[in-house]
């Protein structure tokens, strides 16, 4: 990873932990009062025929992609009017006007789509000097990101106005949910003038409800098999490893009984583990990741007992 990235994501990991690649910054003020002035487009998936003509000979992988696609539309068209509330209205639009909203004269329009992009990172070869600059010492590698964005389209323009990264692999609803409501609250406190420490000062308040909350703990999501009596040695409060589908539920529900872990991609391989509280998508804590994976040695996608360590210190213990 290139230095100048890593002190990047560093910086807007400490400053805003939902924001891993420098989301903190996006969006100025007359920015945001033109997304909340006018209805909010949400741009619906079409199928890419490249994509179709490729997975034409893969009569599994081709349904599964059509029904990506489908399942997306359908989640979106149900969850965006529901709890997008910054805007006066949502609409929808098909991928194939982006083009023309882009073009439009004397007229910028509020979008919001799901992105998947590549980053690149430049790694040190192992037994290098810290500080070699010499090229060979050092190789690359490229991923796949993606992020559900706020954009401004017209005059030919495009202004990105919020961001909020998904971890590599499985999109979940509840990831679609925590990013449409996080997605306002960032938006909203940077039109209020919030500043970085403030926002930080708001997350360190949040961490004071844990303890009333109950923490949903997906069982996939737990590292080495670490048990509920490991847990429960550094982490008071109530907790309980589930199923997925529970988590799911939760966070439909917008229950307030319950919190869960949220992983935040840093890199493709190492993630930011957050506490969202499930009724409203509020941080109530984070653990960020070591320096030794910052430089990129891969730690999963799991949470392990470190964590929940900075979640107990996040609650008050």
């Amino acid at each position: 990873m290139k230095v100048k990235a890593l002190l990047s994501l560093t910086a807007a990991i400490l400053l805003q932990a939902a924001a891993a690649r420098a989301q903190f910054g996006l969006g100025k003020p007359k920015e945001i009062a033109l997304v909340k002035s006018q209805p909010l487009i949400v741009i619906l998936k079409e199928e890419d025929p490249k994509q179709l003509k490729k997975l034409a000979s893969k009569p599994e992988d081709l349904a599964d992609y059509k029904t990506s696609i489908a399942d997306y539309n359908s989640q979106m068209r149900e969850l965006a009017p529901k709890l997008w509330k910054l805007s006066s209205a949502v609409e929808f639009k098909p991928e194939s006007e982006l083009e023309n909203l882009r073009k439009a004269k004397k007229s910028q329009r509020a979008v919001l789509r799901h992105l998947t992009f590549s980053l690149g990172h430049r790694h040190r070869l192992g037994g290098t000097p810290m500080n070699s600059v010499n090229m060979a010492d050092f190789y690359y590698t490229s991923e796949q990101v993606s992020a559900v964005v706020i954009d401004l389209l017209g005059d030919g323009d495009e202004n990105h106005v919020g961001r909020m990264q998904i971890a590599a692999g499985p999109v979940y609803p509840s990831d679609m949910i925590f990013c449409l409501k996080y997605l306002q609250t960032y938006l909203q406190g940077r039109a209020d003038g919030r500043s970085n420490g403030d926002m930080r000062e708001e997350i360190a308040q949040n961490g004071k409800r844990l303890p009333t909350k109950t923490l949903l703990i997906d069982e996939a999501d737990v590292k080495n098999k670490l048990t509920a009596a490991d847990i429960k040695q550094v982490y008071p409060y109530p907790y309980q490893i589930v199923p997925r589908t529970t988590i799911e539920k939760a966070v439909a529900d917008g229950d307030a009984h319950y919190a869960y872990i949220r992983l935040l991609p840093a890199t493709e391989t190492v993630t930011v583990q957050v506490v969202v509280d499930a009724a409203n998508a509020d941080l109530l804590g984070m653990s960020l990741p070591s320096r030794v994976q910052m430089m990129g040695v891969s730690s999963g996608g799991s949470v392990g007992k470190g964590n929940f360590k900075d979640f107990a210190k996040a609650g008050g213990k």
